[in-house]
């Protein structure tokens, strides 16, 4: 629903500025590449770290220096209505015989679906030589490819676009526990002739062309060992909006700015004195009246900061407190239910350095139906041994993800039958936001009509003003409105219990170790774990916890976690929650053919300009 409403607030502001695209400058005709060597490294992490030695011939005089342009985000191929981003970083210049300073720019067209970032060497004040040699380094996550069998860098290694000859290319390639098989294409877009070099050697991959001229590129494969690096796959991502592919007019937001803000005092007084949840009158927070006693129900109108304290959460499951405390759930309930199940030993955390697993010990420890439907979902024979790898899913599998889905259904069924809510929330509950979301939409569609038809009376942007900018007011309001009501209403019950929540989230904040209430030899750690989980607060937690650890009143390990040293392994709580709540994220979108990015691979249906990244260069 927010993000729905986001577009429509983007569309409309859009309307105020003009998009406006760079002008790159162009190299000298005959300039010449002499010598580009490219080294690649790929980090565990999935990091490419890249050095390129270019030895430039100038093919006139007065130039100033080159300039290396390189493709940081483009349509995805395997699926036209995302866009695939390389993310570049650390970039640095030498130069011993040219100067080396550099700037940088990126250049949109396409709707901003196609960018790249032109790295700009030289200075405005000198001019070079005949030729020189320049070494640029930078970093790029994104540029890997993960398959079922092994990880893959299939890469545009110069790109296409130089506006200079390139008479020798030599491109070396050293990955973890090194390349496995290569191949690569040399050639214009499209061609499937191989690069007259490809071998392995000392582990590494080694690739080489001559005489590429305009519009022909170098494109290497190398393939990794499956396993031995992580995040190899595209970073994929929506479209920009069209709030990113505009300007703004600062005068027109600022009007716009306005009225809006008039529109949302309005809307957030309703949901303050319209919306708040229910409490019992004259009882203190986080209190039920005495048995056989009848309290009338009033609005709430405390404020968070007026809830005390609570030195321990309420009896209820760790994920109905999370849901209380924000009215919604994500895959932090998801891992906080697993870990709060392997405190109570029915599962157990194993962690080998490389993987953490996720071991079934006792079913029987699942009480609650969502707790029953998540162990179900991740281990379906429930017997004691079976295990799952605590990571995203690959292409394809769903179980996970269908463990998720399958608490979340039980969850709502039993927040329903807690009877906590006069109104539940959108986010396990009806989808109230629905309707709203129509309505918006509805409303923009008038407003722009509305807009286009005045302005195409009156050619001017007076309609802007007059009706475009109230309109933006107006949805900015009913959006807000629909996003207070679609967190729920609170019974004085529901207010009540979110109370000791929100007390006991107060507690894990602020409680220093010497401040923590527990009995001799129990290992409050684990015991409050899940709850520090679902609060965010699970790094906090571990290093408070430590202190304990160093006093020797808490055991050094979790009963429930097996491998190296828990609190000096560096796999911390919040890595562990971050973990497996990443492990019930969807799994990757299945990978088709493509060229130009995509998940296609390099070995199978390779091509030259078939890889990511590319780009080009010239002087200037």
């Amino acid at each position: 629903m927010r993000r729905a409403l986001f577009t429509v607030v983007t569309m409309l502001v859009a309307a105020l500025a003009l998009l406006g695209f760079a002008v790159p400058a162009s190299a000298a005709p005959g300039d010449v590449v002499k010598s580009f060597k490219i080294d690649y490294t790929v980090t565990p992490d999935g990091v490419l770290k890249v050095q390129e030695t270019i030895l430039y011939a100038f093919a006139s005089y007065g130039r100033h220096g080159i300039y290396r342009d390189l493709i940081i985000r483009e349509p995805y191929a395997d699926h036209d209505s995302e866009d695939q981003k390389y993310d570049v970083s650390n970039i640095s210049v030498s130069s011993p015989d040219a100067p080396d300073q550099f700037t940088t720019e990126t250049t949109k067209k396409n709707a901003q679906r196609d960018q790249i970032l032109r790295i700009k060497i030289g200075s405005e004040d000198e001019t070079v030589g005949d030729q020189a040699t320049y070494t640029i380094k930078y970093d790029v996550r994104g540029a890997l490819r993960h398959f079922a069998d092994h990880s893959e860098l299939y890469w545009d290694a110069t790109g296409s676009s130089w506006d200079a000859e390139i008479d020798q290319v030599t491109v070396n390639v050293a990955v973890p526990d090194g390349v496995q098989q290569v191949q690569c294409f040399a050639g214009p877009a499209g061609s499937t002739a191989a690069c007259p070099q490809k071998a392995v050697s000392g582990g590494k991959g080694v690739f080489s062309a001559t005489d590429l001229s305009a519009g022909e590129q170098l494109t290497i494969v190398a393939g990794i060992k499956a396993g031995v690096v992580s995040n190899d796959a595209p970073i994929v991502v929506d479209p920009p909006s069209l709030l990113e592919r505009a300007g703004l007019n600062v005068p027109g937001l600022a009007a716009a700015g306005g009225v809006t803000v008039a529109a949302i005092v309005g809307a957030v007084l309703y949901s303050k004195n319209g919306n708040r949840d229910l409490r019992f009158a004259g009882q203190p927070p986080g209190t039920f009246p005495p048995t056989g006693v009848a309290a009338q129900p009033v609005k709430d109108d405390l404020d968070e900061d007026q809830i005390p304290v609570a030195f321990a959460p309420p009896k209820i499951p760790v994920a109905e407190g999370g849901l209380l405390i924000d009215s919604k759930v994500s895959t932090t309930e998801t891992a906080a239910t697993l870990i709060d199940l392997a405190v109570r030993r029915g599962v157990r955390i194993d962690n080998t350095g490389n993987d953490q697993k996720a071991v079934l010990l006792d079913a029987r420890a699942a009480t609650a139906p969502h707790e029953q439907a998540l162990l179900s979902g991740l281990f379906p024979s429930l017997q004691p041994g079976e295990e799952i790898v605590l990571r995203r899913a690959p292409v394809g599998d769903h179980s996970m993800r269908r463990a998720h889905d399958g608490m979340l259904k039980a969850l709502k069924d039993q927040v329903k039958q807690r009877g906590w809510y006069q109104r539940l929330p959108s986010a396990i509950g009806k989808p109230t936001g629905g309707i709203g979301c129509g309505c918006v939409g509805v409303l923009t569609v008038l407003v722009i009509i509305a807009t286009g038809v005045l302005g195409g009376i009156t050619k001017s942007p007076g309609p802007i003003v007059m009706v475009l900018l109230p309109g933006i007011a107006v949805v900015v309001a009913l959006g807000i409105w629909v996003g207070k009501k679609g967190k729920g209403q609170r019974n004085p019950a529901g207010r009540a219990v979110a109370d000791q929540v929100i007390g006991f989230r107060k507690y894990l904040a602020t409680a220093e170790a010497d401040q923590l209430r527990f009995e001799e030899g129990e290992d409050i750690f684990s015991k409050y774990l899940p709850w520090a989980i679902a609060f965010g607060l699970a790094d906090r937690w571990q290093k408070v916890c430590a202190q304990l650890v160093a006093a020797g009143r808490i055991p050094e390990d979790p009963y429930w976690y097996t491998g190296p040293s828990y609190y000096t392994s560096g796999w911390t709580a919040g890595a562990l929650s971050s973990t497996v709540a990443h492990t019930f994220d969807p799994p990757p979108a299945p990978a088709s053919s493509g060229s130009g990015g995509g998940s296609s691979s390099g070995f199978s249906s390779g091509s030259s300009g078939g890889g990511g990244g590319g780009g080009g260069g010239g002087s200037w």
